[in-house]
């Protein structure tokens, strides 16, 4: 969620070297986010936490080796004007900062890559290419995006570049799926002078697709639902063993596949949109 407070695009934006950022640094200052959910990030063993949150109890929960309790934009100034006098910061020639600028490069210049093949039938990469170019087209202000379902996030948090804060919606730390047009629906009316855009799963759009209803009554909000990245099913369709694709069950359908080749689009347009 804090994606787009420091651009992606930034020289010292680190989210496409994060396994090395985390893996590597001596001191973390971590600003209203938890520190630990399921399995633990593969942080330094002996790396230094400074947490920052509104909630003294969260703090004592977690544990850090700084706990700061207060609002956050405000117990950042405080940071800040301390520091003024006496900055910390390392050169672009640190050795640190050489390493993770260099590990951004070669992580970038690999998903490029792969973005750029035009696979038929279509992969993960090429839609969300064509999708994160038409969201940057937009310009200022920046869409609100919203993200949800297993692949389609992952490879999201990746591709779609946030170039504004407060500009990201996903599933968060629960991996709820189904949030996402509900989401659409919230993000347009508190920001109503902003396009918002969704990059749906089929899993997820399935959950809530008739809030597209809600969408096509609601003239006054702006809302573009970018084509669902169908895969066939929950990660990719049928997960069966072999043994179970040829053995005395093979005719019984399976649970996470979805019907090939639906028409998602035409749900849509039933409710007088465009697709």
């Amino acid at each position: 969620m804090g994606k787009g407070l420091v651009v992606d695009t930034h020289e010292l934006a680190a989210t496409a070297a994060r396994s090395l950022a985390i893996g590597c640094c001596g001191v973390a200052l971590v600003v209203g986010a938890w520190l630990h959910f399921g399995e633990p990030l593969k942080w330094s063993k002996d790396v230094k936490f400074i947490l920052v949150d509104v909630s003294r109890e969260e703090i004592e929960l977690q544990k850090p080796h700084l706990g700061l309790v207060g609002d956050a934009k405000r117990v950042v100034e405080l940071i800040n004007k301390e520091i003024k006098d006496q900055p910390f910061c390392l050169g672009r020639s640190h050795p640190w900062v050489e390493a993770i600028s260099k590990k951004v490069k070669d992580n970038v210049a690999k998903m490029e890559a792969q973005l750029a093949k035009d696979a038929v039938p279509f992969n993960f990469f090429a839609p969300v290419r064509i999708i994160r170019d038409a969201i940057l087209a937009e310009g200022t202000p920046a869409p609100t995006l919203v993200s949800e379902v297993l692949n389609t996030m992952d490879v999201g948090r990746t591709v779609l570049v946030q170039n504004e804060p407060r500009t990201r919606l996903d599933a968060g730390t629960w991996g709820t799926m189904g949030v996402g047009l509900g989401y659409c629906i919230a993000a347009a009316v508190a920001s109503p002078g902003r396009l918002v855009v969704a990059v749906e799963g089929d899993l997820g759009f399935g959950f809530s697709a008739m809030e597209v209803e809600n969408l096509a009554d609601t003239s006054e909000i702006s809302v573009a639902s970018c084509p669902n990245l169908d895969n066939g099913g929950v990660y990719g369709g049928d997960r069966r063993f072999p043994d179970e694709i040829t053995g005395p069950c093979k005719d019984d359908p399976t649970p996470t596949s979805f019907v090939p080749h639906s028409a998602y689009h035409s749900l849509i347009e039933a409710f007088g949109w465009n697709s």
